[in-house]
C-alpha cells in the first residue's frame, strides 16, 4: 500500500506548475518570430493571451497550430509582458513570410 501512495504522490507532483522562469522581475516576451506556432505557444508558457493575424491578409483562422509559423511578433523580444498579451503574425509553414 505504501508503494501505491508514493507513486500517486509522485504522479500528482508533476501537475504542480513550476515557479516562474523570471523570479527576479517581470516575465519578458521571448523571441518567437521564425518558430512554429506550437513552439511559440510553449515559449509563452500557454498563459499569455495571444492574438493571431494572418500574414497574407486573407483573414484565415488557425485551426491546426502545427501547420503555421510565426513571421513577426508584438511586443518585441525582451519587452516585459506585464499585461500578458501578444500579437503574432502567422502564415502556413509552406508559405513565405510577408516582406
Amino acid at each position: 500500500m505504501k508503494r501505491i501512495v508514493t507513486t500517486s504522490l509522485l504522479a500528482l507532483s508533476c501537475l504542480v506548475p513550476a515557479a516562474p522562469a523570471h523570479a527576479d522581475g517581470p516575465e519578458r516576451m521571448p523571441q518567437v518570430a521564425g518558430q512554429g506556432l506550437v513552439s511559440a505557444y510553449r515559449a509563452l508558457n500557454f498563459d499569455t493571451s495571444v492574438q493571431l493575424r494572418d500574414g497574407r491578409g486573407a483573414g484565415r483562422h488557425v485551426l491546426w497550430p502545427a501547420s503555421w509559423k510565426v513571421c513577426s511578433q508584438s511586443p518585441e523580444a525582451g519587452t516585459p509582458l506585464q499585461d500578458r498579451h501578444a500579437t503574432l503574425i502567422v502564415v502556413k509553414t509552406h508559405e513565405a513570410c510577408p516582406a
